[in-house]
């Protein structure tokens, strides 16, 4: 990033090319489950986890275009856990970035198909990024791995099941339960997102490990500060009703309260600042992408 750009202007570029991008790849025929792949990807949404395949790609030199695929995969697989999350059986929500989830969309099994379409999909674009077998393989299974049942679903998991059930135990366990939730549920996809694009770009072993670090305390301070504003915000920003606090589910704000919630997201991203200080100049951008998450109004 060339000093003196605007930042908000240059995440605003970022996201309009991922979602051109996505337009490209999605299926343009007519059939429900191709229609509900659209309309929940194409809902919008601040497009992180691509642009953090992008950017590590570019700390390695490799341009945007060959990893692309990879990034747009990366949105496939967090769409597919939104969709997942949105059921019935899991938060039943109605509203997602302000319009009817795609099961009040489409129906319940329509959701849960269109879920796994694009689930299983991003493997699939994954192989069209333009990079090695080995590191196309890599990034595979590094997807799998974040994204499946050790990483993102175990923390999905656990979220579902704690909800009503927290308050009967104690504080100790309630952090260790809680970190692990955000780590799994939140964090995992940022760095699956962060490794994907290195592994993509040949990056080595200490800047892959730099990178983890940085992605782990990026996603606590982005998960905490969800929380926050999950409850402080102004729903039609935050484009769903109701909240987390209502539905009794064990969140940062409910163990902590505001105050020292807001103190510990600091703290993780102070942390990952660091993390990627190795970087040097390029670690500009992503030291920017820390403060905005911390800073984010929805």
């Amino acid at each position: 990033m060339q000093k003196g750009i605007d930042f908000k202007k240059y995440l605003t570029k970022k996201t309009e090319n991922v979602n051109s991008a996505l337009k490209r790849f999605l299926p343009k025929d007519n059939s429900i489950i191709s229609q509900g792949m659209r309309y929940s990807v194409l809902a919008g949404g601040k497009r992180l986890r691509p642009i953090f395949v992008i950017l590590a790609a570019k700390l390695f030199s490799v341009k945007s275009k060959d990893v692309v695929p990879a990034a747009c995969a990366i949105e496939y697989l967090h769409t597919y856990s939104l969709i997942h999350d949105d059921l019935p059986a899991m938060d039943n929500d109605d509203l997602r970035r302000g319009a009817p989830t795609n099961h009040k969309k489409f129906g319940e099994a329509a959701a849960i198909l269109c879920g796994d379409a694009l689930l299983t999909e991003s493997f699939n674009l994954i192989t069209k990024s333009n990079s090695s077998d080995k590191n196309i393989n890599e990034a595979i299974k590094v997807l799998s791995v974040y994204g499946g049942y050790r990483g993102m679903i175990a923390g999905q998991a656990e979220d579902t099941f704690e909800t009503g059930k927290w308050s009967k135990k104690n504080k100790v366990s309630l952090e260790h339960k809680l970190k692990f939730i955000h780590i799994q549920k939140t964090a995992a996809l940022i760095v699956a997102s962060l490794k994907v694009g290195a592994i993509l770009a040949g990056a080595d072993k200490k800047s892959l490990k730099s990178l983890e670090v940085y992605g782990t305390n990026i996603g606590m301070g982005f998960q905490i500060t969800d929380d926050i504003l999950d409850v402080y915000a102004d729903k039609k920003l935050f484009g769903k009703n109701g909240s987390d606090a209502e539905n009794d589910k064990l969140t940062a704000l409910s163990l902590y309260g505001k105050e020292t919630a807001e103190k510990k997201a600091g703290e993780y991203i102070k942390r990952a600042k660091k993390a990627v200080s190795i970087f040097g100049d390029k670690s500009e951008i992503f030291i920017k992408l820390a403060d905005y998450i911390i800073n984010r109004d929805y």
